[in-house]
């Protein structure tokens, strides 16, 4: 992880808007602890500047939605390609038995 990410650091956007606080620190992400909504993880390669007191994230506030995570890993499988039992052409072949 090129940035250190430390519990209790306030986590800002780009555009300078609070999201929360740092709760827990995994391998390649960190859960924030979101005020007045449920908690997520967001990946650490998303965090621009840090320091014991701050986190800054690369992107504004508007485009939080697309990085959001429920769990440390979720966009994890994404990146590797649909598993085989979802593939289209696995779908297809079971109908057509």
């Amino acid at each position: 992880m090129a940035q250190e990410i430390t519990v209790g650091a306030e986590v800002v956007t780009a555009d300078g808007r609070t999201l929360g606080k740092v709760k827990t620190v995994q391998e390649s992400a960190f859960q924030v602890d979101a005020p007045r909504q449920f908690d997520y993880w967001l990946e650490a390669t998303l965090v621009k500047a840090s320091s014991a007191e701050r986190l800054e994230l690369a992107f504004n506030e508007s485009d939080l939605g697309g990085y959001k995570m429920d769990r440390p890993f979720d966009h994890n499988g994404f990146r590797e390609g649909a598993p085989q039992h979802l593939h289209p052409d696995s779908v297809r072949d079971s109908f057509l038995r």
